[in-house]
């Protein structure tokens, strides 16, 4: 028996931060709002992210340590790297699983990949290469 992923659930401790990173700096699709929450997706995935309302988050595991992390393929590396960037978020390292520190700078853009976090701490593995994840066909 086969599986196929196709979805991915995120709480957002501020849905509004978190629907402006995946939406408007990513470039996901919204395809349908919830009450607390919205469905974003590629064609492929369908990817939830919906507003925290329990009792207060435990503290997430982020940066390199990258305990949860999620990757996107984008169609040019440089223009997601100066989106990011220009709506103020910290593009910190370039690569995904070899690399180094890595501050923005348009003039020396990331070569190959390189590593965002959402508002909540979940890394981003972000790159333009086809063959960055085995077994996946873009």
């Amino acid at each position: 028996m086969a599986s196929t992923l196709v979805h991915v659930g995120v709480r957002a401790s501020d849905i509004d931060k978190t629907i402006h990173f995946w939406r408007d700096a990513l470039g996901l699709e919204v395809v349908n709002e919830l009450h607390h929450g919205y469905d974003l997706s590629d064609g492929y995935h369908n990817f939830r992210v919906f507003q925290h309302e329990g009792p207060d988050r435990p503290a997430h595991v982020s940066g390199m340590l990258d305990y949860l992390h999620i990757g996107v393929k984008v169609p040019d590396l440089a223009q997601a790297a100066t989106r990011l960037a220009d709506l103020g978020y910290e593009i910190f390292w370039e690569g995904v699983s070899e690399g180094h520190e890595y501050s923005y700078d348009p003039s020396k853009p990331p070569s190959g990949s390189f590593k965002v976090e959402d508002p909540d701490g979940i890394v981003v593995d972000v790159t333009a290469s086809s063959d960055q994840w085995p077994g996946v066909e873009l």
